[in-house]
């Protein structure tokens, strides 16, 4: 016969299992604190690239992953053979004058990749950097209508904001980018002539072939000054590594 249990007995044994989840709690709550103290005093793990010369990789510092989108990429596929489109050179990685003590940043892109668009809002809060995007549109045909329409939309001083705009979008489709073009106050007739142009096939080029030079296969990617990043990372780690890039002194020469 089973001894029935007392109050105070039954009370005890409440209290044990209580602390039992409190401190189970309280482990789960440590270690998830773990990824973001390791993003803030773990050393950034970087290793030289074989080319171009002076460049390096980020290889693993809290929040650095090889995680992102990748598609099955060729980055030359679909290139007329022409010198200046497809030949890997470093022509155009950064864009425009660059102001003193910031440091550029080339931000490589899908409008399907999901972690894109992390990193978009990301690089939006970001300070000190001087950006400039390269489409590359390697998940599809609507990631190609999209990338040509940011390009085209540039011809009318809009890039950015196409391409903020797109990425605050689930898909990509014909209809939310006539949508975006509208709330930007863009011309449509304009756009679309724009996106069949010769230019955006130069500018699809250029990216491509730097996304050959530089190995990506993946988005997102971006270049940090000297420093290839592949997949997400967090904003610390972005700090950290934006700070790293200044005290390192100027980018070298890609080449």
């Amino acid at each position: 016969m089973t001894e029935p249990r007392s109050p105070a007995r039954a009370g005890s044994r409440r209290r044990l299992l209580v602390g039992g989840l409190a401190l189970a709690g309280a482990y789960a709550g440590l270690r998830a604190g773990i990824p973001a103290l390791s993003d803030r005093f773990a050393p950034l793990d970087l290793e030289p690239l074989a080319r171009p010369t002076g460049f390096r990789r980020l290889l693993s510092a809290g929040g650095a992953s090889g995680g992102g989108s990748a598609g099955a990429f060729d980055p030359l596929v679909g290139l007329e053979p022409a010198a200046d489109r497809v030949a890997p050179s470093c022509a155009g990685l950064f864009e425009g004058e660059r102001d003193p003590g910031t440091v550029p940043v080339a931000y490589f892109s899908d409008y399907n990749c999901t972690y894109c668009r992390v990193l978009s809002l990301l690089l939006d809060r970001l300070e000190g950097v001087q950006i400039t995007l390269h489409e590359l549109p390697i998940l599809g045909e609507s990631s190609r209508i999209a990338a040509r329409a940011a390009l085209a939309a540039r011809e009318q001083d809009a890039q950015r904001q196409f391409h903020d705009a797109l990425m605050a979008m689930p898909r990509p489709s014909p209809a939310r980018i006539a949508q975006v073009a509208n709330d930007l106050g863009l011309d449509p007739e304009r756009l679309n002539a724009d996106a069949e142009a010769p230019a955006v096939d130069i500018a699809l080029g250029r990216s491509e072939a730097l996304a050959a030079l530089f190995g990506l296969n993946a988005t997102p990617a971006l270049i940090v000054g000297r420093t290839l990043v592949i997949g997400a990372i967090s904003r610390i780690t972005l700090d950290r590594l934006v700070a790293r890039e200044i005290a390192d002194g100027p980018v070298p020469a890609c080449v």
